[in-house]
């Protein structure tokens, strides 16, 4: 089984020796893909021969995790009687959740659910500035008012501003996050 993990965030790591000992000393040598370990993890028992540490993924990239069972505190002693395990660790630069939050103001950046207000402009009509509002639902889009400052179900705000060469004719077009 693969784990999950992002840059920066703690994972736990764990095992279980499957007839319940609770009385071995388990670690965990984390490998990068090189010929020694990025992290070595004394496992501490849980409950029920369940052992567990947590770790935090420096980097992206897909890490090995190698269980190797002691009968000893000083990690000198392999208990043979456990085979030796590994897992994979994935470890990503961002979560699903950061994935989820990107997508959601993709559809307001394509004006689902979106409000455009605080518009400028200049003498032949044309758009000079404006905010844009991202909403998680019709419902919530329809309570926004012009120069309003609703939270409720607020995804994102954007800030708008153009500049233009002559009537018809845009030159610059700049839209960035604010909030």
């Amino acid at each position: 089984m693969a784990v999950p993990a992002t840059v920066g965030t703690a994972v736990p790591i764990a095992m279980i020796l499957e007839d319940g000992n609770e009385s071995q000393f388990p670690q965990a040598e984390i490998y990068n893909g090189g010929s020694f370990p990025l992290s070595v993890l004394n496992l501490v028992h849980k409950g029920r021969g369940r052992y567990e540490a947590n770790w935090t993924p420096p980097i992206a990239g897909v890490f090995a995790a190698i269980f190797i069972v002691y009968s000893d505190s000083a990690h000198t002693i392999e208990n043979i009687v456990y085979t030796r395990e590994i897992e994979q660790i994935f470890a990503t630069a961002s979560n699903v959740d950061d994935l989820a939050a990107k997508i959601a103001r993709v559809l307001g950046l394509l004006h689902e659910n979106s409000y455009i207000d605080n518009t400028t402009f200049d003498a032949f009509g044309q758009l000079l500035t404006c905010r844009i509002r991202l909403f998680d639902s019709k419902a919530h889009v329809e309570l926004a008012t012009d120069g309003g400052t609703e939270t409720l179900g607020l995804i994102a705000t954007y800030s708008m501003e153009a500049d233009y060469e002559a009537a018809g004719r845009l030159k610059t077009y700049r839209y960035k996050r604010v909030g």
